[in-house]
């Protein structure tokens, strides 16, 4: 399964939901979600958030794909609370069983 059926599984109304909706991506943040909050301010200003396209499009195949993971903080222009509940769903979806990849050795 790739990336982009993560997508193609999402209901039209909430695709279309999602166009151009863009969101915060910090290195730190999955560290500060964990409550992991000793970095010095040099080290913060190190690794700035950037901003990213909540929906991309794969260069290759032309298929839309999910951009998303615990370094999404918020989506911009939304209040916090509301873009990280719209992540955390995004991303319970995007990890659903049928969606993960698992490898043994």
């Amino acid at each position: 399964v790739t990336c982009a059926q993560r997508t193609t599984d999402l209901p039209e109304d909430f695709k279309k939901e999602l166009q151009g909706l863009r969101a915060e991506h910090y290195a730190l943040n999955s560290r500060f979600i964990l409550g992991d909050t000793d970095y010095s301010e040099s080290q913060r200003n190190a690794m700035p958030p950037v901003s990213w396209p909540l929906v991309r499009t794969h260069a290759g195949s032309g298929r839309k794909f999910l951009f998303i993971g615990a370094h999404a903080g918020h989506i911009e222009g939304r209040p916090v609370a509301e873009g990280r509940m719209l992540l955390a769903e995004l991303l319970e979806h995007a990890t659903q069983r049928k969606f993960v990849y698992r490898h043994s050795w």
